[in-house]
């Protein structure tokens, strides 16, 4: 009884996690921190790292939730039970929504200048790829990475690599965390749908699109821990499974889990 009764306390606080936008958030902040520790004197410039970690957090936070609030018809379909938890904490959403639009503001103006349209795209993309993935629905993987590498590589690379002209290492981590990312778009988008053929070769996809960021680290030593997150990636990908919690939980799990490791590697070669 004890043990069934823990295990949905764990499912509990992981499902809050996912559907408060927490999880996501927590993703996007490892994110960074792995971009930014693959580029040169970050883990010697704390606060501005501190301050696009917390940017990051606040403004993944702020999309995100403006997403879910926005779109809970069409939501319903694919995530039931985070439908039902938007629902019923509607008002406690939008408070940390706008909590964390008023949190975003410091962490944005500790940053320089040229950062700030990297946050412009990011967020225009953001807010506005709902509307665009019902007039191209076909490119929205594309432009969602897109949006996504802009943060946690746009934002370091303009803070760090600019400085330094070491490019390299921005490009290097944009080529291993963008089709990371853009795997784990693929199969999210799968939730719910049926295991058919169409599912399993879409799948198949995703999978092959994680290994290709595996292999941009490769061709520059330094960078060799950028390689995890795309393989924590294909391992969920293998893994697939269709369900709800699954799809939030799980996947991006993988890409949080391998983002942490990375920064640990990057942390113990210095």
């Amino acid at each position: 009884m004890a043990r069934s009764q823990r295990r949905p306390a764990r499912l509990g606080l992981l499902d809050f996690l996912a559907f408060t936008g927490l999880w996501p958030a927590a993703v996007a902040a490892a994110l960074v921190s792995a971009s930014a520790l693959a580029m040169p004197g970050a883990e010697e410039a704390t606060t501005t790292l501190l301050a696009i970690v917390a940017l990051s957090v606040a403004g993944t936070l702020v999309v995100y939730n403006v997403d879910r609030l926005r779109d809970l018809g069409e939501d319903r379909l694919t995530a039931p039970a985070r439908s039902a938890f938007v629902t019923r904490h509607r008002g406690a959403l939008q408070t940390l929504t706008g909590l964390s639009a008023v949190a975003a503001i410091a962490p944005a103006l500790a940053l320089p200048l040229r950062a700030w349209g990297v946050c412009a795209l990011a967020g225009a993309l953001g807010f506005f790829h709902r509307r665009l993935k019902k007039a191209h629905p076909s490119l929205a993987v594309f432009y969602i990475t897109l949006a996504w590498t802009a943060v946690v590589v746009g934002l370091p690379a303009m803070c760090f690599a600019f400085d330094s002209g070491d490019l390299l290492r921005a490009a290097v981590a944009a080529g291993a965390l963008g089709p990371a990312i853009a795997a784990n778009l693929m199969a999210s988008e799968l939730r719910g749908h049926p295991p058919d053929a169409e599912s399993r070769r879409r799948l198949r996809g995703a999978g092959a699109i994680a290994l290709l960021g595996g292999l941009a680290p490769l061709a520059h030593p330094p960078s060799w821990p950028l390689i995890l997150p795309a393989l924590f990636t294909w391992a969920s990908v293998v893994g697939f499974r269709n369900s709800e919690r699954y799809g939030l939980l799980v996947l991006d799990g993988a890409l949080l889990l391998g983002a942490l490791a990375a920064s640990a590697g990057l942390l113990a070669t210095r």
